[in-house]
């Protein structure tokens, strides 16, 4: 039986979503971020990754329910794959390269925030791989998916949309350094316009965890070499 739904409405649920993971969650974690400073994490690596990533799939299930009461597709196969996955592939390396140009911007201890939450040890790593995975599917199918497709209803201007939900998106990953908002929100900018191109998310999902990846593994090195002694 497929579930009735009203065209172009959001129901509470949807309205809930938008509230709590668009303004509530982000909000609280810039909180937490200004509280914290620049001292180090109050649990450990390992408990981040594993809490991280039983929240993200709690929001993840919540925000699939919403997608099927509001009749909202999701996952859809990229309309064209060679063009969708070659600017995915440019996207990547043009991230990468934004993160070593501004690196050497970066103040000292948002450099040590970063050295925080990233992995050090074989087993942390293991752990991270995994976070890699789910954050790469789950925040952009909540934030490119879900909460893009509830807002749109609601607004019914694709720029108002976009900006608002990267904004949001910036300030939820405000825990990496208050200063790394204004870049995850040109970051976030660009997620949207991939999955406009590729009409889909997977080519973002991939670049997610590609690049979340690659700066688990760069970033502390990079930290250990600016060490002194």
């Amino acid at each position: 039986m497929i579930r009735a739904f009203v065209p172009d409405s959001v129901n509470a649920l949807g309205y809930v979503l938008l509230l709590f993971v668009g303004v509530l969650l982000p909000a609280l974690i810039f909180r937490s971020a200004r509280k914290l400073g620049s001292r180090p994490l109050p649990i450990s690596r390992s408990r981040f990754f594993r809490q991280t990533i039983i929240f993200q799939l709690v929001l993840a299930l919540l925000c699939a329910w919403a997608a099927w009461t509001h009749g909202i597709l999701i996952m859809p196969l990229p309309e064209r794959p060679l063009i969708s996955f070659g600017a995915a592939v440019i996207l990547y390396l043009v991230m990468l390269a934004t993160l070593k140009l501004r690196w050497k911007s970066r103040s000292s201890a948002a450099k040590q925030r970063l050295y925080d939450i990233l992995p050090r040890t074989s087993a942390e790593f293991g752990e991270y791989v995994v976070l890699c995975i789910v954050a790469g599917v789950a925040e952009e199918f909540i934030y490119r998916g879900v909460l893009t497709g509830l807002l749109q209803r609601i607004t019914g201007i694709t720029l108002v949309t976009v900006i608002t939900l990267s904004v949001s998106f910036a300030v939820a990953h405000s825990m990496q350094g208050l200063r790394s908002v204004a870049g995850i929100f040109v970051i976030a900018l660009a997620c949207h316009a991939l999955v406009w191109l590729a009409q889909s998310l997977i080519p973002m999902m991939a670049v997610h965890f590609a690049y979340d990846l690659t700066a688990g593994v760069l970033i502390p090195r990079w930290v250990e070499a600016e060490a002194p002694g």
